[in-house]
This record gives C-alpha cells, sequence and structure tokens, in this order.
C-alpha cells in the first residue's frame, strides 16, 4: 500500500510541477500582453490568441477574463467589432461575480469597451446599458476614478438621443467629483465639452462661467490663449458665445481663428457656417454667400467621410474574410488534436498506476501467504513434539491445534485471493447463502441482531481476508466505525447500513469522512469511502 501511495505522489508531484512551470509562462506572457495594451503598444490577435486558447482551460476566472478581454481589443484596434464583442462578452462570462477575489476594476474595464463599440456603431441605448454596468463595477473595485470616467461617457450617448438636461446634468456632477477628489484639470476638461449646449438653450452666465473654467483650468491653452492642436473646434464655440451676446467683433475673430487653424472638413464647416450666421446678421450679402458656398461645399466632403466611414463600419460587422475562418478552423484542430493526446496521456498513465497497484497488492497476499504457510510447519512440528507427552502438555495441544485452524483457513483464503482472484471472491460473496440472509434484512430496513454480526464477520474473513485484516488492524474492533467499513466493503449502500445499526444516514455519511480520513488519509466525501474499500480485497 505504501509503494502504491509513493508511486501517486511521486506522478502528481512530477504532474504538478510540469502544470505549474508551463502556467506560470503562460500568466507571465499574459501580463506582458496586458502591459502593451495599457500602453498603447500594437498587438495582433495572433500575438493573444494562444493564451486565450490555454486560459480557456486552465487558471482563475481573473486570467481568463484578461485573456479574452485582450482578445477583444487586438480584434477591435483591427476594426472586427464582431469579433471584438464575441471576446467581450467571453470575458464576461468568465467573471466569478460570487468569489471574494473577483477582478472587478478588469470586468468594469470589459463593460467599458463594449459600450465603446456600441457607440461607434450608433447603438447609444446599448451603450448608456454597458455604461452602467461599468460604473457598477468599478464601484465594486473602488475605483472611483473610472467610475467618474464611464459616468462622463453618459453624456454623449444622451446628447446623441437629443437628451440636452440630461447630457449637461452628467457632466456637471462628474466635474463636481473630479473637483472634490482633486483633479481641476478632468473637470474643466469635462466642463468644456457642453459649453455649446448651454449656448443652445441660452444660458449664457453659465457658459461664461465654464467658458473661464476651461481655459483656465485645462491645461490645453498656451501663454496667448491658443488651444492646443486637435482642439480648434473649441473656436466655433466660444465664436458663437459671442455671436449670441451680440459681441460681433469678437465672434468674427473666432470663427476665422478656426478657419485658419482648424484644417480638417469639420473644422472648416464649422467655421463657414458661424460666418454664414454672423454675415446674416451684419446683412453682408456678399460675404454671406461666399461663405454660404464654402460651407455647402464642406457639407459635401463631410457627408461623402460620413458615407465612406459607414461602409467601412457595416464592413466591420459583416466581412469574415477567408484567411480569419481558415485560421479559426486550424486553432480548433489544434485544440482538438491537444485535447485528445492529454485524455491518451491520462488513460495511458491511468492504466500503469492500475497495474502497478495489482502487481503490489498479489505481491503483498503471496507474501502473507508464504508466511503463513512457514508458520504452519513450525507450528505442526511443535505440535508433534508437545503430543509426545500429552498429559502434561494438554493445554499447550488445543493452542497449537487451535492456531493451526487458524493459519489452515488463513491459508485457504489468501490462496483462494491468490490463484482465483477477487472477482470470483466477489461472485462467490453474491451467492452465498448467509449473504443472502444478510441482504434480505437490509432490503427489509430491519437492524441487526448481535448473531447476525457471526455471519458477517465470517464473510469477510472467507471472501475479504486482506480487506478484515486491513480494517481490524487500523480500527477498533466492534465499533460503529469498525462495523460501517465492514457493511460497506459487503455492498452495503448508506441508507441500508443506517438502518441496520439504528442510527440516521447524516449520521452514518460523518462516520465514512471520518473513516476515510484515518484509513486512508484523504478529505473527500463519503460516497468515496466504499470505493477505497473495494480496492481491498
Amino acid at each position: 500500500m505504501k509503494s502504491v501511495v509513493y508511486i501517486f505522489s511521486l506522478l502528481a508531484v512530477l504532474l504538478c510541477a510540469c502544470t505549474h512551470g508551463r502556467y506560470t509562462a503562460m500568466r507571465s506572457g499574459l501580463d506582458s500582453m496586458n502591459e502593451r495594451n495599457r500602453n498603447d503598444l500594437p498587438f495582433a490577435v495572433s500575438d493573444v490568441q494562444p493564451y486565450a486558447d490555454y486560459f480557456s482551460q486552465h487558471g482563475t476566472p481573473n486570467d481568463q477574463m484578461l485573456a479574452y478581454y485582450l482578445l477583444g481589443r487586438a480584434y477591435h484596434e483591427y476594426g472586427e467589432a464582431p469579433m471584438a464583442l464575441e471576446n467581450y462578452q467571453k470575458a464576461i462570462e468568465c467573471s466569478d461575480t460570487t468569489a471574494a477575489d473577483c477582478d472587478y476594476k478588469q470586468l468594469s474595464r470589459v463593460y467599458a469597451q463594449i459600450a465603446e463599440i456600441f457607440y461607434i456603431q450608433g447603438l447609444f441605448r446599448n451603450q448608456l446599458l454597458y455604461e452602467q454596468l461599468s460604473i457598477k463595477a468599478a464601484w465594486k473595485a473602488r475605483d472611483t476614478l473610472a467610475a467618474l470616467q464611464n459616468y462622463e461617457q453618459e453624456s454623449y450617448a444622451y446628447r446623441k438621443l437629443g437628451r440636452i438636461d440630461s447630457a449637461i446634468s452628467v457632466i456637471e456632477n462628474v466635474a463636481k467629483e473630479y473637483y472634490q477628489m482633486g483633479y481641476p484639470s478632468d473637470a474643466a476638461v469635462s466642463l468644456g465639452n457642453i459649453i455649446d449646449l448651454l449656448i443652445d438653450k441660452g444660458n449664457y452666465e453659465k457658459t461664461k462661467l465654464y467658458i473661464d473654467k476651461y481655459e483656465q483650468e485645462s491645461g490645453r491653452f498656451d501663454s496667448l490663449g491658443n488651444i492646443k492642436h486637435g482642439c480648434e473646434i473649441y473656436y466655433k464655440v466660444k465664436g458663437l458665445y459671442f455671436l449670441r451676446t451680440d459681441v460681433l467683433d469678437s465672434a468674427e475673430f473666432y470663427f476665422r481663428k478656426e478657419l485658419r487653424y482648424g484644417k480638417d472638413f469639420n473644422n472648416q464647416h464649422a467655421a463657414a457656417k458661424g460666418l454664414v450666421e454672423l454675415y446674416q446678421k451684419l446683412s453682408k450679402p456678399d460675404s454671406l454667400t461666399k461663405y454660404y458656398q464654402y460651407a455647402y461645399d464642406m457639407a459635401d466632403s463631410i457627408t461623402a467621410q460620413n458615407v465612406t466611414r459607414d461602409i467601412q463600419r457595416i464592413q466591420s460587422m459583416y466581412d469574415y474574410t477567408r484567411q480569419q475562418n481558415v485560421a479559426k478552423q486550424e486553432r480548433e484542430k489544434a485544440h482538438r488534436t491537444s485535447r485528445h493526446l492529454l485524455y491518451s496521456l491520462v488513460a495511458f498513465l491511468g492504466l500503469f498506476l492500475f497495474a502497478s497497484w495489482l502487481y503490489i497488492a498479489r505481491r503483498k497476499v503471496i507474501d502473507n501467504l508464504n508466511l503463513s504457510s512457514s508458520e504452519l510447519t513450525l507450528v505442526r512440528e511443535e505440535l508433534e513434539e508437545l503430543q509426545q507427552n500429552a498429559l502434561v502438555n494438554q493445554q499447550s495441544i488445543i493452542d497449537k491445534e487451535n492456531r493451526i485452524q487458524q493459519l489452515e483457513r488463513k491459508l485457504g483464503k489468501y490462496g483462494k485471493l491468490v490463484f482465483f482472484g477477487s472477482e470470483k471472491a466477489e461472485n462467490d460473496l453474491f451467492l452465498s447463502s448467509r449473504y443472502r440472509i444478510i441482504k434480505r434484512i437490509a432490503y427489509k430496513g430491519l437492524a441487526l441482531e448481535p448473531n447476525d454480526w457471526d455471519n458477517i464477520y465470517q464473510l469477510m474473513k472467507e471472501y475479504f481476508p486482506y480487506c478484515f485484516d486491513f480494517l481490524s488492524s487500523k480500527l477498533k474492533i466492534d465499533t460503529t466505525e469498525y462495523q460501517v467499513c465492514i457493511l460497506l466493503r459487503l455492498h452495503f449502500k448508506a441508507g441500508e447500513v443506517a438502518n441496520m445499526l439504528e442510527v440516521t444516514p447524516p449520521y452514518i455519511s460523518k462516520i465514512s469522512t471520518t473513516a476515510l480520513l484515518h484509513l486512508f488519509g484523504k478529505k473527500r466525501s463519503s460516497r468515496d469511502l466504499s470505493k477505497e474499500l473495494c480496492k481491498i480485497s
């Protein structure tokens, strides 16, 4: 038995060492991919796919969530929105929100990425749903900054849905929190996003307040009041403020400033529209006509851009190339091959261990047989010496004869195991008339009488001698624990054992768990005790 345990332990240690080494290497690679993602360094689907394949079968739920998240990010960067969404959803399914160590911070990022895709696709109500899920996860992670940033994104959806008051309210709440947390530049940038909405609502007092905060605290302006490149659309917004408050020279200054520095179609169109509105107010038909035509031309260019972008967006939803499908099929084929190899290895290992156990168990029985045979020869010789003086040695003769009977029975039972095997012993047990008597008692749900135990112990000695010796050496005889093990080895069910001993099934379960730990050193369910005992003849 010790040899079997040693073999199992050695193989388990080797298997664990190999598995742990593989896990450590894959986790290190996954962390490297995550670092590249956080630093906005490019990586391809093929870079991340091996980690997603590995962690789909290994690692913790947090490992699996991160792997599928990064795979989704790779697909997103290559414009494949459907595949990105599919992998983000897998990441969510992998998360274990019932676990104490659930990575809610990472889960928040997954929801936020899905919300971004829905915004790009124009599905603003879906965006709001996932922004709210992202906020909830961020609060659970105690990541206040992430929660506020995701809350801020809701304003863009509300703007697109025409819910202007909601968009303004969200930004003002976010800015207030930013100020309280000590992030004045973030607060000012947020407030800058709703200046145009306040102008349209005619709230010029608050507009002026937010303009001042944006220009003084956002960090986007130089000492001359010029905004950083890429944000020139602000000049149109400020020009509108001056136009609506009748400061027309300042309005023209900012419209022309945007026309001069904002070189893309959107800025040119916005500046031209602002000048059209200004010259309408100034009643200058020549300038009005000039910039109206220019705004019209820019609108055509923007429309062409939007059509191209929409075609690309639709194509990203449905255009799966043949190479991608082939690559996916190859990955699935490789995964199946690896799984089959693993199953084959496990089956071979199981057969090897079973054969080793059978060999060791048989050697144990043969050793016991040889030992009993040697002792029997010795006792017979001693008996012959004692019989020469029978009157003086009467008691010793009786003891020796009893011992001979015991050894002969023992030789018989061990010999039966060696030459006929445990399978025949099992079959003979079921055919035994004594066993059928006990079986009827169990079937009727009756309790055992004291004389029934004589039959039971005799059955164990005759058919399962090695198990009987094992239990007798490990447990106190006639205790409940001992009797439960005997009855389980004789193939009686836990419910039947409870009736036979006049106790409750939960008590049998508790006794079985204790016996399993005592006899085999295993902490498992009570059902495993019967399986372990049946391995011992």
